[in-house]
């Protein structure tokens, strides 16, 4: 019983501190666009338009910094792992 309640009580805790997966809109993938609006339109994440401050995603799942990569011949930007 008491492992449950310790359980519940970090549960709460993780949840309000933020860590943890999210759905927000704010830790999706957000497409690179150009002037016009547009999808910038990629084969391989070196295509994509990026600061020099910006890197290229090396790995299929977030790491700690924001980077770019190409997915589905789009250029998007994929937020840290922390969201």
């Amino acid at each position: 019983m008491r492992t449950r309640i310790t359980a519940l009580i970090l549960a709460t805790v993780t949840g309000l501190a933020g860590c943890g997966p999210s759905d927000s809109q704010a830790c999706q993938p957000v497409p690179v666009r150009d002037e016009q609006g547009n999808d910038y339109r990629c084969v391989a994440s070196e295509d994509c338009p990026r600061s020099p401050t910006m890197t290229l995603c090396v790995r299929d799942i977030p790491g700690p910094l924001e980077c770019i990569r190409c997915l589905d011949t789009r250029c998007v930007r994929v937020p840290p792992e922390t969201c």
